[in-house]
């Protein structure tokens, strides 16, 4: 039987299309408390900037702060998103959500990144901020990706001037500059319905457009690490004066996951798919770099988990555990979520005990 020396720090990111990180550290720390009654069980859900990063944060946040979570108003899982073509999808929501929170008087964005279904180099985002775009004829382009191919001319002269008395922070899970190999496209592109074949001339247009930017506002960001974040949204707000950092990080200084750490055995962390962007810097692989500077083991608990980087994974994490059996479809595991992972935690649970020695 466990005793109270024993803590076990729960901190998973949301599992995507199934689980919030809070019903995922719920979960995983009722299964915990069935066979450690006595343990010292700690919740900490977290996220990085992708679905879920607003409903962590608005209680560590002050009132005054206006959190935007981009896959709530333009993420892949929304349905209104994936009814479009990715050439039809802008980022506008995004650049409406500011104003409202402008229009209430908020001076202090905390803007998330992660999951969104877009590729328009924040055109749109702009465009409703009031940036105008032109075509050759000098017509006003469509606020989405097919219009980032027309467009020739930007004029930035219209854009809202309470942006220059705001503080923007970008939260993002990726490092990619806008264009090139390790770029927005050629990475994620493909998630997000651009083809095989238009990668390069979206490519190019983003490149155009980057360019054109960089005339108008004096800034060369395309480079920049997160540049290519969201589909070059992250570059689009950073021309905004935008300041861009881990959204990882962030929101594991302001939950306190670094003071939970203390004293913990293990630490259980999990998400949606573990595969080689969790190498890159996902949540999970923060979380297992946070706690090995305080001894603390770590257990990654996914919903599935690409076995052509296990070993790379178990490099980094004491113990790998995939919630979806071998040959159950995605659509079948996401119904049998709880379930899954319930049993996954079992699994944790019977795999350190002999380690722990509870």
């Amino acid at each position: 039987m466990a005793t109270a020396k024993h803590r076990i720090l729960v901190a998973p990111d949301s599992f995507k299309g199934s689980l919030t990180s809070h019903q995922a550290a719920e979960i995983i720390a009722a299964t915990l408390y069935k066979t450690f009654p006595d343990a010292e069980i700690v919740q900490c859900p977290l996220a990085d900037g992708g679905e879920g990063t607003k409903a962590i944060l608005k209680s560590h946040l002050p009132e005054h702060v206006c959190l935007i979570e981009s896959a709530k108003l333009i993420g892949l899982n929304l349905p209104q998103m994936r009814a479009l073509d990715v050439m039809e999808r802008g980022s506008g929501a995004v650049g409406e959500a500011i104003l409202t929170g402008l229009d209430a008087g908020r001076r202090e964005f905390v803007i998330g990144l992660g999951g969104s279904a877009t590729n328009d180099c924040g055109l749109g985002m702009l465009m409703a901020l009031g940036m105008q775009a032109f075509n050759e004829q000098g017509t006003p382009v469509e606020p989405n990706l097919a219009g980032l191919f027309s467009l020739t001319r930007i004029e930035i002269s219209g854009l809202d001037p309470r942006l220059s008395e705001s503080r923007l922070t970008i939260l993002s899970d990726v490092v990619s500059p806008l264009c090139g190999k390790n770029g927005a496209t050629a990475v994620y592109g493909p998630q997000k319905g651009v083809t095989a074949d238009d990668i390069g001339p979206v490519d190019r247009a983003m490149q155009k457009f980057s360019d054109l930017c960089g005339d108008a506002f004096d800034l060369r960001l395309a480079d920049q690490e997160g540049a290519g974040a969201a589909g070059g949204l992250g570059l689009a707000l950073m021309l905004l004066g935008g300041r861009m950092v881990s959204g990882a990080d962030y929101v594991m200084e302001k939950c306190g996951f670094y003071d939970a750490l203390t004293g913990t055995d293990w630490v259980v962390t999990g998400e949606g798919c573990s595969d080689a962007q969790t190498l890159q810097g996902k949540l999970p692989l923060k979380v297992a770099q946070a706690a090995r500077e305080t001894a603390a083991k770590v257990a990654l608990i996914s919903g599935s988990v690409d076995q052509g980087v296990l070993s790379e994974l178990e490099h980094e994490f004491d113990l790998v555990i995939s919630a979806k059996p071998d040959g159950m479809g995605v659509g079948q595991a996401l119904q049998q979520a709880e379930k899954l992972l319930k049993q996954a935690t079992e699994r944790f649970i019977f795999s350190s005990s002999s380690s722990l020695r509870f």
